[in-house]
């Protein structure tokens, strides 16, 4: 048991996790709906899609297409130099989202503070009111027993 003394338990999530970040992801193969079992290899440029061998033959004769891997870097360069624009627009998209949550959270809270202050004026009104029962109550007890002693006194 000397020899494990050092050793740390760690949870088999952690391992698992780790494990997978020093596999390398498998390139996905991309297969032809049209043509069972042949894989795309081929770039149509006219139609703007990828398509296999058996394709170039019969749908796509005459069309300019050229091999996926020689084509990939252009189409990258293209797609990178449309994203360029966008770049540019990150921060503002990104500050107009912090803004809109920053006053999504004011609403919130103002919500919140608004609740609370309705809460207090309504239990003072309760207050007020239970007051008043109180004293009309004792109003009527004392105009009771005074109509009632005046009845009893006229009797007499």
């Amino acid at each position: 048991w000397e020899e494990y003394t050092n050793h740390q338990i760690v949870p088999i999530q952690d391992v698992q996790a780790d494990a997978a970040n020093l596999i390398p992801p498998k390139k996905k193969v991309l297969y032809c709906p049209k043509h069972k079992g042949k894989k795309l290899k081929i770039y149509c440029e006219t139609c703007n899609e990828l398509i296999c061998s058996n394709c170039t033959i019969r749908l796509h004769q005459g069309h300019h297409y050229d091999v996926i891997s020689d084509t990939f870097p252009e189409h990258k360069r293209e797609i990178l130099d449309q994203l360029e624009p966008v770049k540019h627009h990150l921060a503002t998209v990104d500050q107009a989202l912090h803004t809109f949550d920053a006053r999504s959270r004011e609403i919130q809270d103002q919500k919140a503070a608004i609740q609370e202050e309705i809460h207090v004026r309504i239990d003072q009104l309760h207050q007020v009111l239970e007051q008043r029962r109180t004293w009309l109550i004792g109003q009527l007890d004392q105009l009771t027993q005074h109509k009632v002693k005046t009845l009893a006194a006229q009797r007499d």
